[in-house]
Parts: structure tokens; sequence; C-alpha cells
């Protein structure tokens, strides 16, 4: 009886033994559940579209409002800002990685990141800050600029066709004997309280789009309006 008795233990022992390599085995073909599994998780990637338009309208804490649009080409980025009344800046510059920061001729700032269809950021303007988040704009929606005789018009259209717009004519009297182009000369405190304030501004005549086209008028002139892209700049 003892001897069948050790033959039956052994036995046991063996077949335990055989279930501990087998489980064994499987654990190292099995990736645990930790270990990625090919096509079963797709990481997200922050990617910049080659060519893209972005727009948001935009309230400040003491109850100002601003309108900015952006537009990104590759690694080119231009910008437009403006509260459609007295008050206007152009941003032009390049994006690294998403990420960009530029400074207007007049000292505002523009600091933005593009992740697919939306751009977040903030925008200084006239020492207020204004934060914003952009969507991507199509069709009409976007940026727009013509000039005559010296006097631009700017917009930024949103997507239902409607503007906001401001009209440039130039500088103040006692301002307009030096290149407003090249103010590299002048401190920031100069430029924000001394020529910034000199420029002439007010609301730019209506944009309005017929057949798909751009049309507007600058004193009394027709022209058609171009669509600001990322590589444009002002001459």
């Amino acid at each position: 009886m003892r001897k069948h008795t050790h033959t039956l233990v052994a036995g046991i022992s063996a077949l335990a033994a055989f279930g501990m390599l087998t489980a064994c085995s499987g654990n190292s073909s099995t990736p645990s559940s930790s270990e990625a599994q090919p096509g079963s998780q797709t990481a997200a990637v922050s990617e910049v579209p080659e060519s893209a338009r972005y727009m948001a309208d935009m309230e400040a804490a003491d109850g100002k409002t601003m309108t900015i649009g952006i537009s990104v080409d590759g690694d080119s980025v231009a910008g437009y800002a403006c509260n459609g009344v007295d008050d206007e800046a152009w941003f032009f510059g390049n994006q690294t990685a998403g990420d960009t920061e530029i400074t207007s001729k007049f000292r505002d700032t523009l600091d933005a990141s593009f992740d697919g269809a939306v751009a977040t950021g903030e925008l200084t303007m006239n020492g207020v800050a204004y934060d914003f988040t952009a969507n991507q704009v199509s069709g009409q929606a976007g940026m727009y600029t013509a000039e005559v005789d010296g006097v631009r018009d700017s917009w930024v259209v949103r997507p239902d066709g409607s503007a906001t717009g401001v009209r440039f004519s130039g500088f103040a009297e006692d301002r307009r004997n030096f290149d407003p182009f090249n103010l590299d000369e002048f401190s920031d405190f100069d430029v924000r309280n001394d020529i910034r304030p000199s420029r002439t501004l007010r609301p730019a005549d209506p944009i309005e789009f017929e057949d798909g086209t751009p049309k507007a008028t600058i004193n009394g002139v027709s022209v058609t309006p171009e669509l600001v892209t990322g590589t444009f700049r002002l001459g």
C-alpha cells in the first residue's frame, strides 16, 4: 500500500511540474497587457497642416474685443488682428514644430501653437492680452487686404461671410518723415507710445463676395482684395 501511494504522489508531482512548465512557456509567448499590441493603439500626433487658415473673435478681461486671422504655409506664418475701429497689427514670421512667436513692427506680440485644426495662443495688442482658440477655416473665410495710393484696407472674414476690418491711411503729419518699415532705432517705449498711436486708422469699407470673388472699394476705387497666405508679406 505504501508503494502504491508513493507512486501516485510521484505521478501527481510530475503532472504539476509539467503544468507549471507549460504555463511558463505560455507566458513567454503571450505579451502582457502592458506591452504595446501592434495595431491596437494609435498614438496622438500633433500635426501642422501644410497650408491652413485660422480665425477667432476674442474678448479681453477689460471688455475690449479683437479679431485675429492666421495663415500657415509650410514654415511661413502671417497673421492680422484688428478691432474693426482704430487698431490693427500685422505679424510675419515662421513656425517651428507647430509653435510661433512673432513681434510686429509696432511691438505687438503673437504667440501661437498649431495642433491640427486648432490654433491656440495669446495676442498682445497695445498692452492688452487676449487668449484665443482659433478654428481652422476654409472657403471664403480668412484674411484679405487691398491697397490704393497708400491707403490699405484689411479684413478678417468669418465662415458666415461677416467681416471685421480696418483702414490704414498712413501717419500723422509730424510722423511722415521716417521709414515705417524700419523702426529698429526706436525703443519699445517710443514705438508703443509715440509712433504706434500716430497711425491714421478707421473702419474699413465692407468686403463682399460675388460668385466667390472678393470685392471692395477704397476711396471710391473698386478693388479685388488679396487672400492672405502664410507667405504674404507687406512691402
